[in-house]
Formats: structure tokens, C-alpha cells, sequence
């Protein structure tokens, strides 16, 4: 039996579901077989400081194509004395306040007939995640996790079923462009998500503007585009000088996921 039929029967066995839509690949590719096991889904995607504008609209056009309701919780997650603080286990306080944020939401839509689902795949289970331990001790389904789907078989699946998202690049917690133990601040955050716009619009892809120190933007895109990003250097910069900072730098080494984490002795805290 194939891994999708799987899915399909895992789904299924529920009435209705919940998925947290976050407008990334996964949770769109499982709030789309959540329609075709014919269970009554609702899609939840949280507005934050932390998540780019472009996912939550991404998130709303995904629900939209598949005919799927679709709610939007503003989540205060700076509110988080651990979350602000960037805890090196933020992942975990953050998947806990969202959590609590969806079972209120529930509360007025009979909850116990109701499980809630998530995006996570079977890639993930090697990775140190804060926020999937969380997510398990709320309860939270990973029915991608649980077939043994991973990241690349969903992508390729999605681009089978003609998925437009098939393709989409990975976008983690505005959080994780600071170093742990840094206190994130509304404005800072602000200016990494605009500079990210801004490189994106350019035809950068994976782009990340980590922020070292205030004023200075280390800037990492997919190693595909190293050379066009050089041949758009006085772009990059005036871009990011007209956002705020001062210094802008190219990481050499390009974009690869858990960057931060080398400033915590090389252990990976989460995708970033």
C-alpha cells in the first residue's frame, strides 16, 4: 500500500480535524489529503510578529484553493517571557502558548469532536525539536510523521498532483535569524522581514538575513545563487542600508539549515 493511500486511511479515521496551516509545503500538502479523505477540516494558521506576512497570505490562498475554512489566530508570542528571551529551547515555550491559543479556539466548536494535526514528517524525528515535543504532549497529530512520509516524497507527491506549493522554499520563525539569548525586539524584527522581502523580490531564493549584532546583516542565500547574488551586491546593499543597517555582509558558505546553532557548540535546536 502506497504511503498516500496510507495517509488517506489514517485521515480517515477522523470526523474532523484541525490542521495548523502555516502555508509551508507540509501543512498544505496535509490539509490537501485531509479534503480527499472527505474528513470536515478546518484550517488554523497563526498571525505573529515571527511569521513573515507572505506565509499567513500563503497560508489563506491554500485554504482557499481547497474550499477549506480557514481561521487566523493573532498569537502574542513576544508576550512569552522565554519566546522574547529566545530561549534556546523557544521552539518548545512557543508550540505551547499556540497550543493553548487552538484549544480556546476550540472551546466553541464542541472540541472533543475535534483532533488537531500539524505538518510534521517523518524528516523531522532525527532533528532536536523542542516544539514537536510540545506538540506531542498536547496531544497533536503528525500524520505525515506517522505513514513515514518525508519532506522530499511529499514535495514529490505535491508535484505529481500538480500542488503549486511543490516547490515552495522553507520559511522558519523570524526568531531563529538572532542568536539565542538574544532579546528580540518588534522593530529588529521588522527590518529582518522587510530585507527578506526585499532580496526575495530580487530572485533569491532560501534567503536569510541573520542579524548578529544591531546594524549588521549577515546575508546567506541558496548556494545555487551565490554568483547572482555577487553580480546584485550594490542591489543587496542599498536594499538593506535603506531598511536600517549599516553593515551588510554575504556568507560565503551560502544558506544551510541550523546556522545559529553553531554559536550554541554545534547542536541543532531547530530548522533554520
Amino acid at each position: 500500500m502506497s504511503k498516500w493511500v496510507c495517509l488517506l486511511d489514517y485521515i480517515s479515521n477522523f470526523s474532523n480535524t484541525v490542521v495548523l496551516l502555516s502555508g509551508g509545503t507540509d501543512s498544505s500538502f496535509l490539509t490537501y489529503a485531509c479534503t480527499k479523505a472527505k474528513t470536515n477540516v478546518i484550517a488554523v494558521t497563526f498571525s505573529s510578529m515571527l511569521v513573515p506576512k507572505e506565509e499567513v497570505d500563503a497560508a489563506s490562498k491554500v485554504a482557499r484553493a481547497f474550499g477549506v475554512p480557514h481561521h487566523i489566530i493573532d498569537s502574542d508570542d513576544l508576550n512569552v517571557t522565554e519566546i522574547r528571551q529566545n530561549h534556546p529551547r523557544r521552539c518548545y515555550f512557543c508550540r505551547k502558548h499556540r497550543d493553548e491559543l487552538v484549544k480556546s479556539w476550540l472551546k466553541n466548536l464542541a472540541p472533543e469532536k475535534f483532533v488537531v494535526m500539524d505538518g510534521v514528517t517523518a524528516s523531522d524525528v532525527g532533528e532536536y525539536r523542542p516544539g514537536l515535543e510540545a506538540a506531542e504532549e498536547d496531544g497533536v497529530l503528525h500524520p505525515l510523521k506517522e505513514v513515514g512520509l518525508e519532506k522530499w516524497e511529499i514535495r514529490r507527491l505535491a508535484q505529481e498532483f500538480g500542488l503549486p506549493f511543490w516547490d515552495k522554499p522553507s520559511s522558519p520563525c523570524l526568531a531563529t535569524r538572532f542568536p539565542y539569548l538574544t532579546t528580540l525586539d518588534e522593530d529588529e524584527i521588522a527590518r529582518i522581514a522587510e530585507a527578506e522581502s526585499c532580496l526575495m523580490s530580487m530572485g533569491l531564493s532560501n534567503v536569510r538575513v541573520r542579524s548578529y549584532h544591531s546594524g549588521v546583516a549577515v546575508v546567506e542565500v541558496a548556494p545555487d545563487d551565490m554568483e547572482k547574488a555577487w553580480a546584485l551586491k550594490d542591489n543587496i546593499k542599498n536594499a538593506l542600508f535603506s531598511v536600517g543597517f549599516s553593515v551588510v555582509a554575504l556568507d560565503l558558505d551560502g544558506h544551510k539549515s541550523g546556522k545559529m546553532d553553531l554559536l550554541m557548540g554545534g547542536v541543532r535546536h531547530d530548522s533554520v
